[in-house]
């Protein structure tokens, strides 16, 4: 019973942080999302992206990335333009072939900040 009220602590602490999603992203060139998509900065830790990946989407996809999830697809290799545009607007970046039609996946603004770390994770070669 301790245990579930740290959690929900935890949660609720998580919950309360505001993040702030960028409203000019929409703008950007194709090369800078061609170039941002293609590279790891510095700034990504995959140690990161591993835990919130666990924590927040494996309830949908499958723990090991490679392998389809209950509701969702594999994820692996995803590109970062990928990401952004599904967590954080709900939609598949133009010219994407989707691999599941369902569209059940919510938006997880929350997750702006760890984006970076998630595809840093997503990209890795797994065992």
């Amino acid at each position: 019973m301790r245990r579930f009220f740290l959690v929900l602590i935890l949660f609720l602490l998580v919950a309360a942080c505001e993040q702030k999603i960028p409203k000019d992203t929409e703008t950007e060139s194709a090369l800078e999302v061609d170039i941002r998509n293609k590279t790891l900065t510095s700034s990504s830790d995959p140690a990161k992206g591993k835990t919130v990946y666990y924590a927040n989407c494996t309830s949908c996809h499958n723990y090991n990335p490679k392998k389809p999830g209950s509701v969702g697809p594999d994820v692996y290799g995803s590109s970062k333009e990928l990401l952004t545009n599904k967590i954080l607007y709900g939609k598949y970046p133009e010219n994407y072939q989707a691999k599941r039609t369902s569209g059940i996946m919510p938006l997880l603004p929350h997750l702006n900040q760890q984006i970076s770390n998630i595809h840093a994770f997503l990209n890795l070669p797994l065992k």
